[in-house]
């Protein structure tokens, strides 16, 4: 890549992810997916023609054999690249084949490619985008197609061959790259709005577009502590087994808690998020786990429970049972209870059900009031003077466009400054701040990206920076940086583009970061559609220090650990506010 589309892109990049960490469902797509030459292809328009209410483990493995092949030409191959053959509709073509008794998987599958390669003629091939070895952040997981026992000889040269094929141009691939553009686009994937629940044929379509996007586009697979084959042999049959919309989406939910991710969520065919089927009332209450136990944190709305409550049964569940069943649909970069979790622990199908808490060393049953409002502010303390204008407070989600230069500008002398990064910034500042704290330039994190000739393998890209610029238009800037403290707040729900905040100001040299870890899932989300219109969105680029070492799944670390009381929620006090104030004190 040459030099100048480096920098180009560098600054695009840092511009889009600040903007795109939330997914605007629906706009990302500027083509008529139907102008592609692959859509002629109607055949199964209707259905797959494939129904299994049960399934054999030597079909398991022949199945989980034609994913794998199926994925691997599906992102190599010139003329599914091209837009020019309806690889969904080859499938359906193929599968029953695979399913036959005593079937020749291997010769099915070769005769299968061989007559697609027999169209095509590779010719030169021109390596573009190539990368060195120091920078490769992750190789596709292809040794399998070298494994003549496994495919036998004839398919395992087929598929090797296969993987030389080196395309840069995707515009028509089922995952493209718009010119010279680092972002992926799912967006040439059928959504099949109209099937039958019951087609298994779809079904495992559902599973195998799933399984191969984290094969070869998940720039994390390297970290989701789990065998990805073996996650595909588990779910074949749980695909399998069910007959109707719901189970799908659940087994589609339960799926994505495998890369464990919370990026990673999953939206049905109305657009509403998986939370409804945990009940559309939601308790209006925001929660802390302290020592292992749920704690009321904040009363939204008056319903009955008081803060400091310990939450032990909603209903007739205990709430270990509750937080089993949310882990098993809702994915987690960590194991701690934050995230989506916030939303979604305490929603009920009644409006009204009774909660037992411990309140005050007392068990007591308290008849509670859901409410169908968007709940979704975790810390509303405006930005503010604190200790006679000597420290100054900033809820960086409550941030106004251009309001982080006008409290710089105005509270340039004081002697520190607070920076709530517990919620999501509502306007970007990891640079913009920066540019007041550090007297020079620094590297605060590196991404990786995916090779758009290789898929399944991601590279590092340079270095990041943020801090004083050498010219600026600001008189404040030229002279000086901020002298006082910093202390950045964080906890579990401090995600992403909070998590990226975070790694830039932590730069000053005179700052602390406070709190909990951060939830652990960076890197812009990438949306893409599963047949029956489901949507799922997974981390799509890999977010890093600039050493390289990881932060997804791990969190950002603060520098001081710290838990709230159960009495200071009592007493309503933000014991993360009050420490960082001592902090700043203390250095007066």
């Amino acid at each position: 890549m040459k030099e100048e589309k480096k920098k180009y892109w560098k600054s695009i990049v840092l511009f889009s992810l600040f903007f795109i960490c939330f997914i605007i469902w629906g706009c990302s797509s500027t083509k008529d997916i139907h102008q592609i030459e692959r859509n002629k292809d109607q055949e199964f328009d209707n259905g797959s023609g494939i129904y299994l209410s049960s399934i054999t483990e030597k079909e398991i493995m022949d199945l989980a054999k034609l994913c794998k092949v199926w994925g691997v030409v599906k992102y190599y191959h010139p003329e599914v690249i091209s837009g020019e053959v309806n690889w969904d509709y080859e499938l359906f073509r193929v599968m029953p084949y695979i399913l036959e008794e005593n079937s020749d998987v291997n010769s099915i599958l070769y005769e299968w490619i061989h007559f697609l390669d027999s169209k095509n003629d590779f010719g030169d091939i021109d390596q573009q985008y190539q990368f060195s070895e120091d920078s490769i952040q992750l190789s596709p997981s292809i040794g399998w197609c070298k494994d003549e026992k496994y495919l036998g000889k004839n398919l395992s040269l087929e598929l090797s061959s296969l993987l030389d094929t080196n395309i840069s141009d995707r515009e028509n691939a089922y995952v493209s790259f718009k010119d010279d553009s680092l972002y992926p686009f799912m967006e040439n994937e059928n959504s099949y709005p109209s099937i039958k629940f019951d087609d298994t044929g779809y079904r495992l379509l559902g599973l195998f577009r799933y399984w191969n996007i984290i094969e070869y586009y998940y720039p994390y697979k390297d970290v989701i502590g789990e065998d990805w084959d073996q996650v595909l042999l588990e779910f074949i049959p749980k695909f399998i087994h069910g007959s109707d919309y719901e189970s799908y989406l659940l087994t589609i939910a339960e799926l994505t808690t495998r890369i464990h991710d919370s990026h990673a969520y999953v939206v049905d065919k109305d657009g509403d998020y998986i939370s409804k089927y945990f009940g559309k009332y939601r308790i209006p209450i925001n929660f802390i786990e302290v020592g292992n136990q749920i704690v009321i944190s904040k009363i939204i709305h008056k319903c009955g429970l008081e803060l400091g409550d310990i939450v032990l049964k909603v209903g007739d569940k205990d709430i270990d049972e509750i937080l089993e069943n949310r882990r098993k649909y809702i994915s987690q970069s960590r194991e701690d209870t934050g995230s989506l979790f916030f939303l979604d622990l305490f929603r009920i199908h009644e409006k009204n059900t009774d909660v037992t808490v411990i309140r005050k060393g007392k068990t007591i049953d308290v008849n509670v009031k859901g409410s169908q409002k968007d709940i979704n502010v975790h810390v509303d303390t405006k930005s503010q003077e604190m200790e006679d204008g000597k420290i100054y407070y900033i809820n960086a989600g409550l941030l106004k466009n251009g309001e982080i230069e006008e409290i710089m500008k105005k509270w340039w002398n004081t002697k520190g400054l607070i920076v709530d990064l517990r919620n999501y910034p509502s306007n970007p500042i990891a640079y913009k701040l920066a540019e007041y704290l550090m007297s020079a330039k620094k590297e605060f994190v590196r991404m990786s990206f995916p090779n758009r000739s290789v898929p399944g393998e991601f590279y590092y890209f340079d270095p990041f920076v943020s801090g004083k610029p050498k010219e600026s238009n600001n008189e404040i800037l030229d002279n000086e940086v901020y002298k006082g403290k910093l202390v950045i707040l964080i906890n579990e729900h401090t995600i992403s583009q909070g998590e990226t905040t975070t790694m830039s100001l932590r730069n000053t040299p005179n700052s602390i970061v406070l709190g909990r870890p951060s939830a652990g899932a960076n890197g812009d989300v990438r949306s893409f559609t599963l047949p029956g219109n489901i949507k799922s969105t997974i981390s799509g680029f890999g977010m890093y220090y600039p050493d390289k070492k990881p932060t997804q799944r791990i969190g950002i670390q603060p520098d001081i650990y710290m838990n709230p009381t159960i009495e200071g929620i009592r007493e309503g006090r933000d014991e993360f506010i009050e420490r960082a104030i001592e902090i700043i004190k203390e250095s007066f």
